[in-house]
């Protein structure tokens, strides 16, 4: 959402949840060794993704040092916590993502063009997160003119489960409440 708005997309508000802002910020949050691991396979799947090859994956979520997008610590048992207290089992949606994306994300920016977003905007953020780090976010809320944010004092996958899960979710309704009131037509 915040690359919509900020490339002028007209939106009544938008809400940014432990949002990815800064490509670079995501590649020293996820380290030199990690980045160094993800590279071979990454590139070679951009490589051939220009000649057609079909997209070479990795798993979305591993444990430390593992060959995955997310491989921070904490990650793989934040993300079992939320199968699991989603009721979904493991295998039951893909877990994988093209390699050639892990280049692609480390360029990818909204805060670029957050200080263009003139809608409401709610910013949440999780003050322990290693995956999207919160202070970029902070920063990035701070441009944009009319922004709200929020922190909460958790992990990045924290807030899609108890016991943040109720607050995240009365401040997004309280926000939205506030911001983009719904009422009779006229």
């Amino acid at each position: 959402m915040l690359s919509l708005a900020g490339n002028g997309e007209r939106l009544a508000a938008i809400i940014a949840q432990v949002p990815h802002v800064s490509g670079p910020a995501a590649v020293r949050a996820t380290g030199v060794r990690q980045a160094l691991r993800l590279a071979p396979v990454a590139l070679t799947d951009l490589v051939g993704s220009f000649v057609g090859r079909p997209p070479r994956y990795v798993e979305a979520i591993g444990p430390e040092r593992s060959v995955s997008a997310l491989a921070s610590p904490g990650a793989m048992a934040g993300f079992s916590r939320l199968i699991t207290e989603s009721g979904l089992r493991r295998g039951d949606y893909p877990e994988t993502v093209a390699a050639r994306i892990l280049v692609k994300i480390g360029f990818y920016s909204p805060a670029r063009t957050a200080g263009a977003i003139d809608c409401p905007a709610l910013v949440q953020v999780a003050s322990s997160d290693n995956i999207a780090p919160a202070a970029a976010a902070a920063k990035v809320a701070a441009s944009i003119p009319r922004s709200t944010l929020r922190r909460y004092d958790c992990g990045h996958f924290d807030p899609y489960v108890d016991p943040f899960f109720p607050t995240v979710v009365a401040d997004q309704l309280a926000f939205l409440r506030d911001t983009v009131p719904v009422g009779p037509r006229v």
